[in-house]
């Protein structure tokens, strides 16, 4: 009973050499195992993931360039993919683009923005004490010059 429901799940990158070397080292991989090889994502997909994940950045203030971040994510995401087929016919090296590698484009382009709006206002703060500072020393030099 318990031999006919019992279901285990293995995951494997195709990164690399690993999942080669494990079936070769443990041939019931491939021979007493259902393999889900899982294909590309379609644009529509990667277009609505990205849409979500920016919708859930209320804070950020970028709900006017949703629509345009999420068509140049995708845009990224199928470039890099049409380049790595290039790369693999002149080269013959893989370069694996994964949905894994388009959520972490997500992720970095959210920390990078949060990064710089932080960042946006302490040069703002810098820049306004300098011009204040000038304007202050041409003052000076005013009243120095009568």
């Amino acid at each position: 009973m318990v031999r006919e429901n019992l279901h285990i799940v293995l995951t494997f990158s195709p990164v690399g050499n690993k999942l080669r070397e494990r079936c070769l080292q443990f041939p019931s991989i491939i021979n007493c195992c259902t393999i889900d090889w899982y294909d590309r994502w379609p644009t529509e997909a990667l277009y609505s993931v990205a849409q979500r994940e920016y919708n859930a950045q209320n804070q950020l203030g970028i709900e006017d360039f949703i629509d345009a971040l999420s068509t140049l994510c995708v845009e990224i995401h199928t470039t890099i993919i049409d380049q790595s087929d290039k790369f693999y016919d002149e080269l013959k090296r893989k370069n694996y683009t994964t949905p894994t590698s388009y959520l972490e484009l997500l992720k970095l382009y959210i920390e990078m923005l949060r990064i710089q709006q932080n960042i946006l206002p302490m040069k703002i703060k810098k820049y306004s004490v300098g011009l204040q500072t000038l304007e202050e020393t041409n003052e000076e030099v005013g009243k120095l010059q009568v």
